[in-house]
C-alpha cells in the first residue's frame, strides 16, 4: 500500500459539464481521451465518466483512454442490473487493459417506469419501502460481483475499487458495506462532520476495519482568475440555463486559491479524505483545476507532486484486495 500525500483529488467528466448552462457540444471519443490525459497531467487519483441515453459508453471510453494513459484511475458508471458475472468481467477487463487502474461507480437503478413511480412516492412510507428494496437488490448484486472477482473474473488489483455516490442513510449503508470510496454531498463543514460520523458508524456495523473506506466530498466548480470573473461566468451560465444552478452537491464559484481554502477546511476540519470536483464546463474548468488549483494545493503540501503508485488502489492508499 502506498502512503498518500495530503488528500485525494478526482474529477467527474459529465457531458459538457455539471452546469446545465454549459455550452452543448457533441463530445467525441478523442475529446474524452484528451480530458482524461489532462486530468492525468494534474496527477489526479481518478476520473469518473457518466453515460446514459444519447451518450457514449463510459466503460468503452475509458478502455480507449487506458491505452494512452499510464497512472490515472479510470472509473466508469455501473448500473447494478443484468448479470453480475458479466458486470464483473467488464470491469475486470478494464482493469487488465489499464494494468490495475480501473474502478467502477455502481448505481442502484430501476426501469424507467419504476423510476417514474418512485419519484412520485419518495418521502412516503411506500417510497421508503421501495428505496430499501432497491438498495437491498443492489447489495445482493454487489455481493455476487465481488464473489466473481475472487473466482471467475480476477483482475490485477484483485478487486477494483467501488466508488458509490450516496446522499442518505440507506445508500451510506451500501457504501459502508461494499465500497472503497463513498462520494458524499455535504452543504458545509458541519454537515460533512455529521456525514463522516454516520458513514464510519455504518462501516463499523458492517464489520469492516477502520481505513477501509475513503470519503470524498463532491463539489461543483466554476473557476476564474478573479472573483469578479467567476461571478460573471456564473451569471452567464445561469442566463444560458434560464435559471439559477441547483445541485445535490455544493457549488463553488471563485478562484483556485478560494477553492483551495474550502478544500483545506473540509479536509482538516470536516474529515474528508479527498474530493471529487465536478467541472461546471468542460474542458474549461477541468483545465483550471489542473493548471490553477493543483499547483496551489501542492504549494500548501495538500496534494502529491508526483504519482507514487501505479494502481488505483495504490493511489487511494487501500490495501490490496
Amino acid at each position: 500500500m502506498s502512503e498518500p500525500e495530503g488528500f485525494h483529488l478526482s474529477a467527474a467528466l459529465n457531458g459538457a459539464g455539471s452546469h446545465p448552462g454549459a455550452p452543448a457540444r457533441p463530445f467525441t471519443s478523442e475529446e474524452y481521451v484528451r480530458l482524461v490525459r489532462g486530468a492525468e497531467a494534474g496527477l489526479l487519483d481518478f476520473v469518473t465518466v457518466e453515460d446514459g441515453p444519447g451518450r457514449l459508453d463510459s466503460g468503452l471510453l475509458l478502455a480507449l483512454a487506458a491505452q494512452v494513459t499510464d497512472r490515472i484511475g479510470l472509473v466508469p458508471l455501473g448500473p447494478t442490473t443484468g448479470d453480475p458475472g458479466a458486470w464483473a468481467t467488464r470491469i475486470a477487463t478494464l482493469d487488465h487493459l489499464s494494468a490495475g487502474r480501473a474502478g467502477v461507480r455502481p448505481r442502484a437503478t430501476t426501469s424507467n417506469p419504476e423510476h417514474a413511480r418512485l419519484l412520485k412516492i419518495l418521502g412516503t412510507p411506500e417510497g421508503d419501502a421501495k428505496v430499501a428494496e432497491l438498495f437491498a437488490r443492489a447489495d445482493e448484486f454487489l455481493t455476487e460481483v465481488t464473489g466473481a472477482w475472487a473466482t471467475a473474473a480476477p483482475s490485477p488489483q484483485g478487486r477494483p475499487p467501488l466508488a458509490l455516490l450516496a446522499h442518505a442513510t440507506v445508500p451510506y449503508r451500501l457504501a459502508a458495506t461494499h465500497g472503497d470510496v463513498v462520494l458524499v454531498t455535504p452543504a458545509d463543514t458541519a454537515d460533512l462532520v455529521t456525514i463522516r460520523k454516520e458513514v464510519e458508524s455504518l462501516r463499523e456495523a458492517a464489520g469492516r476495519p477502520a481505513g477501509a473506506l475513503r470519503l470524498l466530498a463532491d463539489v461543483n466548480v466554476v473557476l476564474a482568475d478573479s472573483q469578479e470573473a467567476a461571478d460573471a461566468r456564473t451569471a452567464a451560465l445561469e442566463k444560458a440555463a434560464g435559471a439559477p444552478f441547483t445541485s445535490d452537491a455544493a457549488i463553488f464559484s471563485g478562484t483556485s486559491e478560494g477553492l483551495a481554502d474550502l478544500l483545506q477546511e473540509w479536509f482538516r476540519e470536516g474529515g474528508a479524505d479527498g474530493f471529487r470536483l465536478r467541472p461546471a464546463v468542460l474542458p474549461d474548468d477541468l483545465d483550471a483545476i489542473v493548471t490553477g488549483l493543483v499547483p496551489v494545493l501542492q504549494r500548501r503540501g495538500l496534494f502529491r507532486t508526483a504519482y507514487t503508485a501505479r494502481t488505483l488502489r495504490g493511489h487511494l492508499g487501500l490495501q490490496a484486495a
